[in-house]
């Protein structure tokens, strides 16, 4: 299996370790040293090898890097937009959640129509 297709959910750090090594091959693809990257992305070059190390790195940092590695739009695709689908007919009849309520737990004796129920 290699390095770059690992999808494996394995501890958060094995996960960053893969981010740093997906970073690392993207920069050698775009045949860029780590001292380039690093001063166009305004981190020092320590920082860089750092990250593409072990994935030891800020959300800042990370960020840095894909605005020099003119890839920072797809940052925004890490986590899917929380609108509703467009064929839900509910998705423009309400305003967008700003809070999540907790759910009440079911009752420990099932719904009835009342007394006199079983009476037909």
């Amino acid at each position: 299996m290699s390095v770059l297709d690992d999808t494996d959910n394995g501890p958060l750090s094995s996960l960053l370790e893969q981010l740093g090594l997906r970073m690392e091959a993207y920069r050698i693809s775009r045949q860029l040293k780590q001292e380039e990257l690093a001063e166009r992305a305004g981190i020092s070059a320590r920082t860089l090898r750092r990250l593409e190390t072990d994935g030891n790195g800020t959300l800042d940092t990370f960020a840095r890097l894909l605005r020099a590695l003119e890839i920072d739009y797809r940052l925004l695709d890490v986590i899917p937009d929380a609108t509703a689908s467009p064929l839900d007919a509910r998705s423009g009849a309400q305003p967008p959640r700003q809070r999540v309520r907790r759910r009440t737990e079911e009752p420990d004796t099932p719904w009835t129509w009342g007394e006199g129920a079983d009476d037909t």
